[in-house]
């Protein structure tokens, strides 16, 4: 999928890139990676392809805020419910069951882990049957255990739905996880590909700083 994006507020950004299977965008905090998001779902003034002219509620878009944003006042599987039309609560149960977390059901949000509420949060989303799932920094709130839970699972999404998920981050060990990574500097992406081609060749000084790896002389 090849995603182009202009922003002017608030931040100037122009950001072309391809998105394939689990597509990690990193960057340094600042760059603009949430606007990006944000824009691409449609809730941020921007223009750029694909969905550009949608409203929210009309892209094909599942999307994942930094903090979840589940209804504390509904249980986790009619949480997942909010998003359907007919047969709700056996299609809430299919993907909870799907992720590793039909126990959960009748728990409220408040009642939850953190890695429980990212699965449940991607449950809901998930429940919209996207083309694009948009991820807000997936594991920045996780210890490394459940980070890795996490990532298996967003692994799992990928090779069950065949949906393709952005994930922004400034994770070194997502960005490693990811079939693609992009990295955005200055508004612009400077550098895609496999990690680690990224790893081995990185472009400048900057992302191998991010990609923590030594920056050879000869790059």
């Amino acid at each position: 999928m090849r995603i182009h994006y202009r922003l002017i507020h608030p931040i100037h950004l122009d950001a072309a890139f391809e998105a394939k299977g689990l597509t990690v965008l990193l960057g340094r905090s600042g760059q603009g990676k949430t606007s990006l998001l944000r824009a691409i779902a449609g809730l941020l003034q921007a223009s750029g392809e694909p969905y550009a002219g949608l409203p929210p509620q009309r892209r094909p878009i599942g999307y994942v805020p930094q903090s979840f944003s589940l209804f504390p006042h509904l249980s986790v599987w009619r949480n997942i419910a909010f998003s359907l039309s007919e047969h709700r609560r056996d299609e809430a149960m299919r993907l909870l069951e799907s992720l590793g977390i039909g126990q959960l059901a009748e728990k409220w949000p408040s009642e939850l882990s953190g890695g429980q509420q990212q699965r449940v949060a991607l449950a809901r989303a998930l429940a919209r049957k996207p083309e694009l799932l948009l991820l807000d920094e997936p594991t920045s709130a996780l210890d490394p255990i459940t980070r890795d839970d996490v990532l298996d699972t967003l692994r799992h999404v990928v090779s069950e739905t065949q949906v393709t998920i952005l994930a922004v981050t400034h994770d070194r060990e997502a960005a490693r996880a990811a079939d693609r990574l992009v990295i955005l500097s200055e508004g612009q992406i400077v550098q895609e590909g496999p990690p680690s081609f990224l790893a081995s060749s990185p472009a400048t000084l900057e992302i191998a700083r991010l990609m923590g790896v030594a920056f050879a002389a000869e790059n």
